[in-house]
């Protein structure tokens, strides 16, 4: 991503991602899931995109 790009994204966002016990998944600040199976998940949040590997 260029550095013109960085500089207009909102940084003040707050984003939470916590694991229980490798079974319950919370993740705050997302705006759409684009894809999952039981390996990979992928989201779009606001700060980005984010991929999750099992």
């Amino acid at each position: 991503m260029p550095i013109e790009d960085r500089k207009m994204m909102n940084t003040n966002v707050i984003q939470n991602l916590v694991l229980e016990n490798r079974e319950k998944l919370s993740i705050s600040g997302v705006l759409d899931v684009l894809s999952f199976d039981d390996q990979v998940v992928i989201v779009e949040t606001e700060l980005r995109f984010a991929n999750s590997k099992r």
